[in-house]
């Protein structure tokens, strides 16, 4: 018996340590929430207007590769045709992390339907890593209607 008492109190230690880490709130990046605001709220009101300098002027150089000049105008046409032009956001992101990012979500408005933006930035850092746009028109995008077998 003596040698489980040692084992029960390090595996509730442990489980204790697990779960008090799991409890801290999430790290932000650099910016504070009204610059993350102000990034989100430029690169929405670029992609309206077609700017892509001003769309990218936020992004680190991976998101400069992953998003050139040719892709952002296949961006902009895709959401505008499916969700609208961009309207507003609420100006109190949700934040979270996941593996050294900081996850910033915002509800938006767009002329045609509600979009979720998500826009990531290292902890810490000041750059955008990462954007992602996440609504039922968009999610219903890449689904093809069956069509009708001859018969």
């Amino acid at each position: 018996m003596k040698r489980k008492t040692p084992t029960t109190l390090l595996t509730l230690a442990l489980v204790a340590a697990l779960l008090l880490t799991g409890c801290q709130p999430p790290k932000p990046a650099s910016l504070s929430n009204e610059q993350v605001v102000g990034v989100m709220v430029n690169l929405l009101t670029a992609i309206n207007a077609g700017d892509y300098p001003g769309f990218s002027r936020d992004f680190s150089q991976s998101m400069l590769t992953a998003i050139p000049e040719a892709q952002f105008t296949d961006l902009k046409t895709m959401l505008q045709n499916v969700s609208g032009k961009y309207v507003s956001c609420k100006t109190t992101p949700q934040l979270s992390n996941s593996q050294g990012y900081a996850v910033y979500r915002f509800s938006c408005s767009f002329e045609l339907e509600p979009v979720i933006v998500t826009v990531t930035i290292k902890t810490g850092g000041t750059q955008v890593e990462g954007l992602f746009f996440d609504s039922t028109n968009l999610r219903n995008v890449g689904k093809k209607t069956p069509t009708p077998a001859n018969g």
